[in-house]
């Protein structure tokens, strides 16, 4: 059995059946990540009403020009549910806006400080902008757990990332045709540091690619890497479980 460590469950209207398919599929668990105060308060509903369903709250790069600072204080009191395992997605991204670089900085310092004043690891989204994340983080202390999640970067920014003690995850772009820079990279992470997502409904792994994204999806990703590493797939699998436990406290 193996965990999805990150989907958004939110998005989609059938959540009973799309968490049938995924345990039929042998994904036990599902975190559901949010994205804003919105998704945040609809994924604590998701997680009260599923017993294998837990979430992250939290404001997304994208985001938060449709905040204030001040919803955070809600954030943080979403945090404080016995359901919700970590912050998240938080992060930066340069790739979509460049206008409110400021306010993303903001918004991501302050909720990584929510992080470890909660004593919870935190997701972090990056596009754009791997550099100056790593600038950032350097930058703070961070005692929390955290991960990169669908990773896309070279081999030198996971070393950087590696050093900074991340988790990395890769989604179902692990699979495409042309991602055998990415499989690489895939190859290099330690199996102790690499985690496996489907970031559902978006990224379908092949041979589902343009199609809806689910978590039962989340397997092709798991035997993609797991051939790729020589890895036994129940095995790796269990790694992989095991990782994700130990990052979620699950």
């Amino acid at each position: 059995m193996i965990i999805d460590s990150h989907a958004h469950l939110y998005s989609f209207d059938n959540i009973d059946s799309v968490i049938s398919e995924a345990e039929n599929n042998r994904v036990d668990t599902i975190i559901s990540i949010s994205t804003d105060l919105e998704s945040s308060q609809m994924n604590i509903q998701i997680s009260e009403k599923y017993n294998n369903v837990y979430c992250a709250v939290g404001i997304h790069p994208c985001d938060v020009e449709k905040h204030k600072i001040s919803d955070l204080s809600q954030i943080e009191k979403l945090s404080e549910n016995k359901v919700n395992l970590a912050i998240g997605e938080i992060g930066l991204d340069f790739y979509h806006s460049t206008d409110k670089k400021e306010l993303q900085y903001e918004f991501l310092d302050l909720q990584i400080d929510l992080a470890q004043r909660k004593k919870l690891p935190f997701v972090i989204h990056a596009r754009g902008c791997y550099e100056e994340l790593i600038s950032f983080l350097s930058s703070k202390e961070i005692s929390s757990d955290f991960v990169v999640h669908c990773f896309t970067g070279d081999k030198v920014i996971a070393k950087k990332l590696l050093d900074l003690n991340s988790y990395i995850s890769f989604t179902g772009i692990i699979t495409f045709k042309k991602s055998d820079e990415l499989r690489k990279v895939a190859e290099y992470i330690p199996n102790n540091k690499l985690m496996i997502e489907t970031d559902s409904p978006y990224l379908s792994p092949h041979p589902k690619r343009g199609k809806t994204n689910y978590p039962k999806n989340l397997v092709y990703i798991a035997e993609s890497i797991s051939s790729l590493k020589n890895i036994d797939y129940e095995t790796f699998c269990n790694t992989l479980r095991e990782n994700t436990v130990k990052f979620y406290r699950l």
